[in-house]
């Protein structure tokens, strides 16, 4: 019979409740992300009264938990690879909430400031990593589909943050929406008890007795006889450094990922930043404002689920073309003062092919690298990519302090979408490594996927 790696039996496993679980917790990590990153976005028009800042100054303020992200995806997020993923997740997360809720406590711009950068480094180690075990774990057939589904609430958990603001707003203060994400504390015992490790890792480090049980965890009765255990543990023990994720054929790849990562977190954050304060310029009041946002992240949901689905049958490569595309002509069209019928349909549209394509871009560049090095390479992309991020809510602070038309505003934020294109039909497949064969594996696991089960 046909010799397996352990990759294999687990990425030939049927979906079980393992899987399902799985899901959930990095979906509710996924959430807050969501929610932590675009709070900010909700309070802008009233921070920017109470404490009386300029529109380039709230830009840099809006930007510091996107720099925090930054350090976060090169330090931690990188670690990972070197002492696990759960370490990193779980106290990642536990320290993300923290100092999302004490930004509710900051008496000015520059407490503010500080907290937003703690809170973006604990998101920054803590996204690449449940994005690379999702990708890592996943059934191969529903990858694609689970890694969308839980980055998809990203944007459940934006709408969430603007919901929380136009209710709590009007009642308390922008303080109390902040406290709101300490409700992430309270599911930190069921997360420590059931976020599994890396399976690479472990197989990597020799730890073979916990490497079976987590397959059994999510493949029960699957049969080990045949699996070869050494490949995995030669692979992990060469050290993962940023300039292997150039070798084998990424040299070119690498960074037109990073380019395509950044120009889609620069309209990503300048609009989720930016949009209620620019359509309160274009004449429309705070309530409404923030409705739009709403709108913009519903579609953000669908846009990220649709896209899973479509990369599972098209490849990422083809959505993320159509999606860069239609988020061009879309931001162009918002530009033109559509009507209100078709300026929410436009703002769906924005949102589906904007945030929502960060989903795809997640899994593009997780199917990139080989599992050695994934953790690395999603955190470089990440890493690299929150320039962009960092860009978006600065570029909006600028365009509105030059007291621009709509029309330019949205123009602005439309070109990048068109060099990300580019950038994205510049990613060639990498060459095979050794470490890169696990889709003929998980082929012929698939043949005797209903024996191996028995």
């Amino acid at each position: 019979m046909t010799q397996s790696t352990p990759s294999s039996v687990m990425a030939g496993a049927p979906l079980s409740k393992f899987h399902v679980v799985l899901l959930a917790c990095c979906s509710f990590i996924m959430f807050f992300d969501g929610y932590d990153l675009i709070v900010y976005g909700s309070v802008l028009p009233t921070l920017m009264k109470e404490w009386n800042l300029a529109p380039d100054q709230a830009g840099w303020l809006g930007s510091a938990a996107l720099v925090g992200m930054m350090c976060g995806a090169v330090f931690l997020g990188s670690l990972a690879d070197r002492i696990g993923r759960r370490p990193v997740i779980l106290h990642g997360t536990l320290l993300f909430s923290i100092a999302a809720v004490l930004t509710g406590f900051s008496t000015g711009p520059e407490m503010f400031g500080i907290l937003r950068f703690a809170t973006g480094v604990f998101l920054g180690g803590v996204i690449p990593n449940i994005v690379s075990l999702m990708n890592e774990l996943a059934p191969a057939a529903k990858r694609h589909t689970m890694t969308t589904i839980m980055l998809s609430m990203y944007s459940v958990g934006s709408i969430a943050a603007t919901l929380v603001a136009i209710w709590i707003l009007p009642l308390l203060s922008w303080h109390a929406v902040f406290f709101v994400s300490g409700i992430s504390l309270l599911a930190l015992p069921f997360l420590y008890s059931q976020m599994p490790e890396s399976l690479e890792f472990l197989t990597s480090r020799g730890q073979q007795a916990a490497a079976r049980k987590l397959i059994h965890r999510a493949r029960p009765g699957a049969d080990l006889s045949l699996v070869t255990w050494t490949a995995g543990r030669e692979a992990g023990l060469r050290a993962v450094t940023v300039a292997s994720l150039f070798h084998s054929g990424r040299a070119l790849g690498t960074p037109m990922i990073w380019i395509a990562f950044a120009m889609c977190l620069l309209m990503v954050y300048g609009l989720n930043t930016w949009l209620p304060k620019i359509m309160i310029a274009g004449g429309y009041d705070l309530g409404s404002s923030l409705q739009f946002l709403v709108v913009l992240n519903i579609g953000a949901t669908a846009g990220a689920l649709l896209g899973g689905w479509l990369g599972d049958r098209f490849g990422n490569r083809k959505v993320l073309v159509a999606f860069f595309g239609l988020a061009v002509v879309s931001l162009v069209a918002l530009g033109l003062h559509p009507a209100p019928i078709l300026l929410n349909a436009l703002l769906l549209l924005a949102g589906a092919t904007t945030v929502g394509t960060l989903a795809v871009i997640h899994s593009f560049a997780a199917d990139f690298y080989p599992a050695a090095m994934r953790s690395t390479g999603v955190s470089w992309c990440s890493a690299i990519g929150r320039l962009g991020a960092i860009a978006g809510p600065v570029l909006g602070g600028n365009l509105l302090a030059m007291e621009l038309p709509q029309t330019q505003n949205f123009m602005a934020f439309a070109a990048p979408g068109l060099l990300a294109i580019v950038a994205v039909l510049l990613v060639l497949k990498p060459k095979k490594d050794g470490t890169e064969s696990r889709s003929k594996e998980v082929q012929q696991l698939a043949v005797t996927n209903t024996s191996t089960n028995h």
